[in-house]
């Protein structure tokens, strides 16, 4: 398995309706200096937390933005990513720090 696999993986592990696109992992990818075709490393907390920063960057309620549709709520994905972290033992309140805003009606902001 690739770092890229993994981390699309992980994605939609936290939230299932969630598919990051090409240039938003290639930029995590970049931003963290991994190779994204390099082998996956088991737990690999660096990629955890690529996967939080994705998921939590494209929360909105337009599914169509390649958001994470609005039947899933923000508290469930937290909670996801809690559990998650738990897994990768990491502390979930380290990677949790940020002020949520939800995206209504997204394309209107273009």
């Amino acid at each position: 398995m690739t770092n890229r696999d993994a981390l699309i993986g992980l994605c939609n592990a936290i939230a299932n309706t969630f598919y990051p696109d090409s240039a938003a992992i290639n930029i995590a990818f970049l931003n963290e200096e991994i190779d994204p075709d390099g082998t996956a490393t088991p737990k690999d907390g660096k990629i955890l937390r690529m996967a939080v920063a994705l998921v939590m960057g494209y929360v909105e309620s337009s599914r169509s933005e390649n958001g994470v549709s609005t039947s899933v709520k923000a508290d469930a994905v937290e909670d996801s990513i809690r559990y998650w972290c738990g897994i990768y033992g990491i502390d979930a309140n380290e990677v949790l720090n940020y002020n949520l805003r939800v995206l209504e009606d997204g394309s209107n902001l273009w």
